[in-house]
């Protein structure tokens, strides 16, 4: 696992409030992976299997919708995930 998270990332993805975006934190490289669930095109359904492949071990699922998300929405999700 990574060392240090991107907070900043995660940060913006809690806040993110459109349903056709999801936002997994990948837990080897620390930064925050995009996929458009509304996007067909072989990259983004490369990404997509590859994140639910990993999804749990590698990859956790950042659930958005918290439009005011700050340091302590960050700490609180990633202390929720026992990160």
């Amino acid at each position: 696992m990574a060392a240090t998270y991107n907070r900043e990332q995660i940060r913006a993805a809690l806040a993110q409030n459109d349903p056709a975006l999801s936002f997994y934190l990948d837990l080897e490289t620390g930064t925050v992976v995009k996929i458009n669930e509304a996007e067909e095109s072989p990259e983004n359904d490369e990404l997509r299997n590859q994140v639910m492949d990993g999804y749990g071990d590698r990859y956790r699922y950042i659930p958005g919708g918290n439009a005011v998300a700050d340091d302590a929405a960050v700490a609180a999700w990633m202390e929720a995930e026992g990160i």
